[in-house]
């Protein structure tokens, strides 16, 4: 969903502003790295205090596509189904929100190896490591703008209506697309995993299995009931607070929690048939531009 031209957006700077500050932290790196003092701290995260190591797990997707979901996957392959963590941050650090952590060095060294590490960073500018391992998850482009509707539903004291929503993202350079386009072609590298959202959701146990055989992760099997229980979402949803990101903020406005539904078909339902059009007309022209055939995102 690449942006329009400049005469077609928004003419009221506070309906983009709004919506920024609803994704900034989840898309790109514009906002945290608005000063000179952060962008250094920046290039000291990237290059000083995060010391790759073989075997680093990176889960790479864009916003609300299915995220938060896989770092408990990775989490409890990697734990044989333990769930005593306090936040998933501090298991599966978001590699964006350490450049603002003054103890981010010393978080990143203090993790147990393999690391897990989640990012909506586009290929070019994470710049993965070859030794280690990339789980490229994708999720259908109507579900994720369902769950970041959601997101920006539950953090904004008055949030804009779907159909306003709607509008402004597609007037400017949507997450999703681009994510996808920066992707895509890496997603048969020797040391990525393309994942589909769908299909975890078809078959948990079997995406389960695909991701650890992937990253060599063994599985003790009188512990898979434990594993396949955490991940699923009536667990996950009776243990938000484990999960959420919104901040008190959006704990006290107390519109939903940051769980939702996880399914499929949702988001498509929400459209009405010019937003269809549209949504559809933008993937499948990015769709082409990018060579995709058969089953795709």
């Amino acid at each position: 969903m690449s942006a329009l031209a400049p005469s077609a957006r928004p003419r009221r700077p506070w309906l983009r502003f709004l919506l920024r500050q609803s994704i900034i932290g989840l898309t790109r790196l514009s906002g945290a790295l608005a000063g000179a003092a952060e962008r250094l701290r920046w290039v000291r995260l990237r290059h000083t205090w995060l010391k790759p190591r073989p075997g680093d797990i990176y889960i790479a997707t864009s916003p609300k596509a299915g995220t938060t979901w896989m770092q408990m996957i990775v989490h409890q392959l990697v734990t044989q189904g333990r769930a005593d963590f306090e936040h998933i941050n501090q298991v599966s650090p978001f590699l964006e929100q350490l450049v603002r952590d003054a103890k981010a060095e010393a978080l990143l060294d203090g993790l147990p190896s393999p690391r897990i590490i989640k990012t909506h960073l586009p290929y070019a500018q994470l710049k993965p490591p070859r030794d280690s391992r990339i789980l490229y998850v994708t999720r259908n482009a109507a579900d994720s703008l369902k769950s970041l509707y959601h997101h920006h539903y539950l953090v904004e004291d008055t949030p804009l209506d779907f159909s306003r929503f709607f509008r402004v993202v597609m007037d400017l350079d949507d997450p999703w697309l681009t994510h996808l386009e920066s992707w895509w072609p890496h997603r048969e590298d020797p040391n990525v995993l393309h994942v589909r959202y769908e299909d975890l959701v078809q078959d948990l146990e079997g995406g389960v299995r695909r991701v650890a055989a992937f990253c060599g992760l063994p599985i003790d099997e009188s512990r898979m009931g434990d594993i396949l229980e955490h991940c699923g979402i009536a667990y996950m949803k009776q243990h938000t607070q484990r999960f959420d990101n919104l901040g008190p903020r959006a704990a006290a406005l107390a519109r939903g929690t940051f769980i939702h539904q996880g399914g499929v078909g949702q988001g498509r339902a929400m459209l009405d048939e010019a937003q269809r059009a549209e949504l559809d007309a933008r993937v499948d022209s990015a769709r082409q531009r990018l060579g995709m055939r058969g089953t795709g995102p």
